[in-house]
């Protein structure tokens, strides 16, 4: 019995250690609720990026600001409802951010996304869209969360048009189709594929 309770004793200080030598506090609450019952829940993102970043993330956030001030970063809608990318629901903000370097992400914009989508533009076939061929994700998607599914910047029926505004070439067609509600992506693959103008 004595070498039970030994054994459990060494074994809870070994847990502590290791939840104090880890590298981020998400992998430390991950080590010591594996293990004890009770512990207290996350603090929300702003704050425990905040409280664990320090002065990059103030430093990041002031220039966002900034930006969004001036009017040249749209500002993202921050909700419950629409969709929310995983590692930031996860609060794993090392998943695509490097606090220690200057850019203050793991690889450039434009192959940050193909760090774990990987193939996706390779699997779309002969015709690719345009903002995906230069892997401009964002043109699209936000990278954190949205109202909308899928991440997208506006609704699935609006998306298309911030950017498509010339007159259709079968204008008749896609009127009627208007009418009855479809949208682009019943018809089209925002994404690309093998048939012209990217035909489902």
């Amino acid at each position: 019995m004595k070498r039970l309770i030994l054994f459990f004793s060494i074994a809870s200080i070994l847990v502590i250690l290791a939840a104090g030598c880890a590298e981020d506090p998400l992998t430390e609450h991950k080590i010591r609720t594996n293990f004890f019952d009770g512990v207290p829940d996350l603090p929300p993102l702003n704050q425990l990026c905040q409280d664990n970043m320090g002065d990059m993330f103030n430093v990041y956030y002031e220039e966002r600001l900034a930006e969004a001030a001036a009017g040249s970063l749209e500002e993202e809608k921050i909700v419950v409802a629409g969709s929310s990318h995983p590692p930031y629901a996860e609060k794993n903000c090392q998943g695509c951010h490097d606090f220690q370097n200057k850019n203050l992400l793991l690889a450039p914009e434009n192959e940050l996304c193909e760090m774990c989508h990987t193939g996706f533009v390779d699997s779309k076939g002969k015709n690719i869209h345009g903002p995906v061929a230069v892997r401009d994700c964002l043109a699209c998607h936000l990278p954190h969360s949205s109202a909308y599914k899928s991440l997208l910047k506006e609704s699935v029926s609006g998306i298309c048009g911030t950017c498509h505004q010339e007159e259709r070439l079968a204008v008749n067609m896609h009127n009627a189709v208007t009418e009855h509600k479809m949208e682009c992506v019943n018809c089209h693959d925002a994404h690309g594929g093998d048939v012209t103008y990217f035909l489902k």
